[in-house]
């Protein structure tokens, strides 16, 4: 089986221009998942924001679905994009990620993961307005 890889942040960007002309055709809905490490206040910023990176960017890969479109637009954030997702299917998606985090031991190396949702058309309605929220 072939590894997952994420894209680079263009062609992300691409595929969620796709996504917003799909969804707006047939009127379907789909949401992006916003994952930040943030530094915690009391440690001091070595290299503990490589090692979650890639630490997250392996769980990500082994937890969502061939289907899921990844990017990362820095080395302290990932976005994924979860087509044909409504508001309750990307809360479900979010719990379920939440639960895996409580295993990640990012604390350790000094960062927390911050997940927020973004949700088409809720959120926005065209692709500026997605990403102005997805780099906010």
């Amino acid at each position: 089986m072939e590894r997952r890889r994420i894209p680079n942040w263009e062609m992300f960007l691409y595929l969620l221009d796709l996504e917003v002309k799909r969804a707006r055709r047939y009127q379907n809905f789909f949401c992006i998942l916003k994952l930040k490490l943030s530094r915690l206040p009391d440690h001091e910023n070595g290299k503990g924001l490589q090692i979650c990176y890639q630490t997250l960017r392996h769980l990500l890969i082994e937890e969502l679905r061939e289907s899921d479109i990844f990017g990362s637009p820095g080395d302290d954030q990932f976005a994924i994009l979860i087509p044909y997702a409504d508001l309750s299917a990307g809360d479900a998606v979010r719990s379920r990620l939440e639960a895996s985090l409580k295993y990640y031991q990012s604390k350790n190396e000094g960062y927390e993961v911050r997940i927020d949702q973004i949700s088409f058309p809720k959120d926005g309605t065209d692709t500026p307005d997605l990403v102005a929220k997805l780099l906010g």
